[in-house]
């Protein structure tokens, strides 16, 4: 059964008093489907892709919220509470460079309801997987140890669920709700650190990654996403703390 399929059945088309602002952005989504429609069976997958990001924007209007559709389904908890997320993410184009993954991460999930939101906002987090040669990304889960006003704290998959076959985690990657944030310290934190690195982005999808060398004597290192390059902008000494060191300073 089809995302759509599963999301729409029973639920109302009428907007909610709070729903506004998805207006515009259903509008742009639906041109493009109009637009891509013509375009033969790349068209049709293009049509599938969007509507599945429609009907994501019409569920938050219409019935239970995206968290509320997807637990159980794209992400959750098991038995012994630890959080897991299911792949492919369909908004996102499996590719051979990892690069080119993580460019089209923060434009899609930009999308998702409360993403921009600020204070009002939700954070989502999510893996980076290879299968088969290619990188994947699971379904960005709105899963809080807490949240409050200023802080917003989702938890990475700790285990990732595709059910083509078995897989490889290479990454976590995470939203900040607001413009201009980014890494904080608890973010870089050694404590916090389950795989190789970590991606994360805000509002502007300003991206940055964090190599935390977990296991080596040399320092973690920050980059930022600039013009298709990774840029070094810092370096991590004090790992325990995820204070970071400008390059070209030493602590």
């Amino acid at each position: 059964m089809s995302v759509h399929a599963r999301l729409g059945s029973g639920m109302s088309r009428t907007r909610g008093p709070h729903c506004c602002c998805l207006s515009a952005r259903e509008d742009r989504l639906r041109q493009g489907l109009c637009l891509h429609s013509a375009e033969g069976s790349g068209g049709r997958m293009m049509v599938a892709r969007g509507w599945v990001v429609l009907t994501l924007l019409t569920v938050e209007c219409s019935g239970p919220s995206y968290h509320d559709s997807g637990v159980g389904t794209w992400f959750g908890r098991d038995a012994r509470g630890a959080v897991w997320g299911r792949g492919p993410w369909p908004e996102v184009h499996p590719a051979d460079d990892v690069d080119v993954v993580i460019d089209q991460l923060c434009p899609a999930l930009m999308l998702l309801p409360g993403a921009t939101a600020g204070s009002a906002g939700e954070e989502y987090c999510g893996a980076i997987y290879s299968f088969k040669g290619a990188f994947h990304v699971s379904w960005p889960a709105p899963i809080h140890a807490s949240s409050t006003s200023t802080n917003k704290t989702c938890i990475p998959p700790s285990v990732v669920r595709d059910d083509r076959g078995q897989i490889s985690v290479l990454a976590d990657y995470h939203s900040h709700p607001w413009r201009h944030s980014r890494m904080s310290e608890r973010d870089r934190w050694k404590s916090t650190q389950r795989y190789s690195y970590r991606i994360q982005f805000d509002t502007t999808c300003t991206i940055e990654k964090l190599i935390p060398f977990v296991f080596e004597e040399r320092p973690g290192e920050v980059y930022e996403r600039r013009s298709g390059r990774w840029v070094l902008t810092g370096r991590i000494y004090e790992k325990n703390t995820g204070r970071i060191e400008p390059v070209g300073s030493t602590p």
